[in-house]
C-alpha cells in the first residue's frame, strides 16, 4: 500500500479547502438573498400598514365631516359637538377638575330687566371657573361678534358667577382664519375639527405660546 507524500496531501487540503470556500462563498450567497427577500417583504408590509393608516385616516375624516354635516341639518350641532368636547376640553385644557355643573341650551331670565331672556348654549362650571359655549352650524364675522357682547353681559344674567373666571369658546365644525382672527382679537377660543377630534384653534395666540389642544 502506498503512502500519500506531503504534496497529495497539501493538493487534498487545497482542494477540501476550495471546496469549503466555494460552499461558504454559496451559503453566504443564500443568506444575502433570504436577507435582500426579508427586507423586501418588511418594506412591501411597511408600505401597506402605511397605506391602511393613511385610508382609516381618511375614512374617519370623511366619516367625522359627515357626522357634522348631519348634525348641522339636525340642529343638533350643540349636543353632538360642542358639549361634549367642552366638557373634554374643560378638564384636559384648562384644569377644571371639579366640575360641579354642566348645562346645555340655557335659558335665563334677566335679573333685573323685565322682558330680557338670555339663551346659552352651554355652561361648563367648577368652583373658579365658567365656560361659556356658543356653537354655529354656518360661522359669521356678525355670529362672532354677537357672541362677544354675550360675553360681555354673562354676569349680568349669572350674577352668582361673580368672580369666576370667564372662558368664551365659540365653536364650529369649520371656522375661517379671518373669523379665528376675529375671536382671537375678542379674547374668544375657537373651537373647530382639527386632524382627529375638535381642537382649540387659536389657543397659542390666547395663551402666549401654549400648546394648543
Amino acid at each position: 500500500m502506498g503512502y500519500a507524500t506531503i504534496e497529495d496531501r497539501v493538493d487534498r487540503l487545497e482542494a477540501l479547502f476550495g471546496q469549503f470556500m466555494a460552499e461558504s462563498a454559496l451559503m453566504n450567497k443564500h443568506a444575502e438573498e433570504r436577507n435582500r427577500l426579508a427586507e423586501e417583504r418588511n418594506r412591501l408590509a411597511e408600505e401597506r400598514l402605511a397605506r391602511f393608516e393613511q385610508d382609516m385616516r381618511q375614512s374617519k375624516r370623511e366619516m367625522d365631516k359627515k357626522w357634522g354635516d348631519l348634525a348641522n341639518k339636525m340642529g343638533t350641532i350643540i349636543e353632538d359637538i360642542l358639549a361634549p368636547n367642552l366638557h373634554r376640553l374643560a378638564s384636559e385644557h384648562f384644569g377644571m377638575t371639579n366640575i360641579v355643573d354642566f348645562m346645555i341650551r340655557r335659558t335665563r331670565r334677566h335679573p333685573v330687566r323685565a322682558g330680557v331672556n338670555g339663551e346659552f348654549d352651554t355652561l361648563v362650571v367648577d368652583p373658579d371657573t365658567v365656560i361659556l359655549g356658543e356653537a354655529k352650524s354656518t360661522p359669521s364675522l356678525e355670529y362672532v361678534n354677537d357672541f362677544a357682547e354675550k360675553t360681555r353681559q354673562f354676569f349680568e344674567f349669572f350674577p352668582e358667577y361673580r368672580g369666576r373666571r370667564l372662558i368664551a369658546v365659540f365653536g364650529s365644525w369649520a371656522i375661517a382664519e379671518n373669523l379665528v382672527a376675529a375671536l382671537t382679537a375678542q379674547g374668544i377660543y375657537a373651537m373647530r375639527m382639527g386632524e382627529d377630534t375638535m381642537e382649540l384653534a387659536n389657543a397659542g395666540a390666547l395663551e402666549g405660546g401654549k400648546a394648543e389642544s
